[in-house]
């Protein structure tokens, strides 16, 4: 372990690179991780300095006994929407509850509120310890999370600790079991939680003392508009549906199984822990919206409610389909053998590159994207000369998301690349000030490329409308709205349209990405209003709109 002299400090430093140690740094068994100690940081080593509310922070402040200076950013007036909420937040906790799921529409403030309540639970109680779980691109995530606490109104004393859930084994001792106790925990984009099995949802319920009964576990608030495909994933929530039912946390690990004994029509997949609709559910829409609806209105019919939701103000974002029709051309190297497509159209091989099975379906889609993004790159070139920023959301990289914007600089479009590894924060920017007018990206949650974004100086992103296109549609309805979230947030309205081949597996993908939209916002009693034209375009299993009332 480090140790400091009378009149030094040690400096726990983030990112130092192990080929190339600086000088004056050095590596510490005891913290993993290096430190310098001394009376001041060098200069050399200042770009490795933890930030605020770091694990690197964390220990640095342990390891002097003081806590290093919080961030600074430029103060935000929460809205009577963020207000509200942190006070529903707190009513739950002093009812005794052991959490919350908050799951307002994207881009109406979530973060702030959920800052505003952490702190109030705090003053309730009397704890001083808060966690914050973020969702990938950590680079980008951790540092809205640490201006937002900055924004809005400081961290008011308290002790913050922001990560991902990759480095949430670090909070775990020798024995598993957590070595720091917090008197709050936000999982931000909990749904990332919803699969049992995951190392991080693991360590996450270990964090979180899942398993404890709720006065000795902190008070959780699962932030997400998107809680999963079906109940069955909500396993993060899995403890306090317990509490809701009076039941042992113990009784509810098993959170598929437990639903099925009550009902729903939820069966064992086919990986070991993973729970799904039944036959006849998988065909009818009708039967999964009246099971979330079912576990949903559990949380709402509590006193007070375990579920905050509320839709954006500004309404949901319009969607519609564009369906391309192929050439001749195009469909005979659709059909034609992938080991022929692959070499015709230079593309690398990957892994075992089989093509059986589920892997045809994604040669499949694979060809069809790349097929497709002349006419893509065509449709966004014409948007931005409309006067619009546009987003293009892909999921695949080498067939989707870099030949589309290697075509739309070739046009002479500055194209922001948020996908592939890189700066993702200063791609983003690029976009947000407007130097780049198309953005392409793959990062489907907690980034921000929506209008007159407000930033930690207080500058503001470009008013430039946007528009977003979906070059490859996705069998996630969860991944689908968060992606429409990116934009379509605090009061701006981006329309947005999925564009498919017609009579491939990308129409079955996008069929399938709108009825599970249907399901997600229905999981938290979302508006689905402008779902309605686009499911009559797949011929989706739509429901009355008597249903919602």
């Amino acid at each position: 372990m480090p140790s400091a002299a009378r009149g030094q400090r040690v400096w726990v430093l983030d990112g130092v690179p192990y080929r190339a140690t600086p000088p004056g740094a050095h590596y510490y068994p005891g913290i993993r991780a290096h430190a310098y100690v001394g009376e001041t940081l060098p200069e050399i080593l200042q770009v490795y300095a933890s930030k605020p509310y770091s694990y690197a922070r964390w220990i640095e402040d342990e390891i002097n006994g003081v806590r290093g200076p919080g961030a600074r950013a430029a103060p935000k007036t929460p809205t009577a929407m963020q207000l509200s909420g942190a006070k529903a937040i707190a009513t739950a906790y002093k009812s005794g509850y052991r959490g919350i799921l908050l799951g307002d529409d994207m881009g109406c403030g979530k973060t702030g509120t959920a800052v505003l309540a952490a702190k109030a639970i705090c003053h309730l109680g009397g704890g001083d310890t808060i966690l914050i779980t973020v969702d990938r691109p950590a680079q980008i995530t951790i540092g809205a999370w640490r201006d937002a606490i900055a924004s809005f109104g400081g961290d008011g004393g308290f002790r913050w600790l922001i990560m991902s859930p990759d480095q949430l084994k670090k909070l775990l001792g020798k024995n598993g079991q957590p070595k720091h106790v917090f008197a709050v925990v936000i999982n931000d984009e909990a749904q990332q939680f919803r699969h049992i099995t995951t190392q991080r949802t693991q360590y996450m319920r270990r964090i979180n003392k899942l398993s404890s009964p709720p006065q000795q576990a902190p008070f959780v608030l699962s932030v997400t508009a998107t809680p999963g495909h079906h109940p069955g994933e909500y396993t993060y929530l899995s403890s306090l549906l317990a509490q809701i039912h009076g039941e042992r946390p113990q009784q509810w690990a098993d959170l598929g199984a437990r639903l099925a004994q009550m009902g729903l029509p939820l069966e064992p997949g086919w990986e070991k822990g993973k729970w799904q609709w039944t036959a006849d559910a998988k065909e009818s829409t009708t039967t999964q919206n009246q099971a979330v609806t079912r576990v949903r209105r559990w949380m709402e019919n509590t006193n007070p409610p375990v579920l905050l939701h509320r839709d954006a103000p500004w309404g949901p974002a319009p969607l519609d389909g564009l369906p391309v029709e192929f050439t001749p051309a195009q469909w005979a190297s659709y059909h034609q053998d992938w080991g022929e497509f692959r070499a015709e159209m230079r593309l690398a091989r990957t892994g075992q590159d089989t093509a059986r099975g589920r892997a045809a379906l994604m040669r499949f889609r694979q060809k069809a994207s790349l097929l497709r993004a002349p006419q893509t790159a065509e449709l966004v070139a014409a948007t931005v000369e409309r006067g619009y920023q546009v987003l293009v959301a892909v999921e695949l990289t080498t067939t989707a998301a870099a030949p589309v914007a290697d075509l739309l600089e070739e046009q002479g479009l500055g194209v922001s690349r948020i996908f592939g590894g890189g700066d993702l924060e200063t791609e983003r920017m690029s976009f947000q000030v407007g130097r780049n007018p198309v953005v392409v990206f793959n990062t489907t949650s907690a980034i921000n490329l929506q209008a007159r974004e407000m930033f930690a100086d207080g500058t503001r992103a470009s008013a430039t409308p946007r528009i977003g296109f979906f070059h490859q549609p996705r069998y996630s309805g969860i991944a689908a709205r968060q992606t429409i979230g990116r934009a379509h947030r605090d009061g701006q309205v981006c329309p947005w349209s999925v564009i498919y081949s017609a009579d491939t597996v990308e129409e079955d993908a996008a069929r399938t990405m709108i009825n599970r939209l249907v399901v997600t916002s229905t999981s938290v009693n979302g508006d689905t209003s402008a779902l309605g034209a686009i499911s009559k375009l797949f011929g989706a299993d739509w429901l009355p709109d008597s249903f919602f009332e």
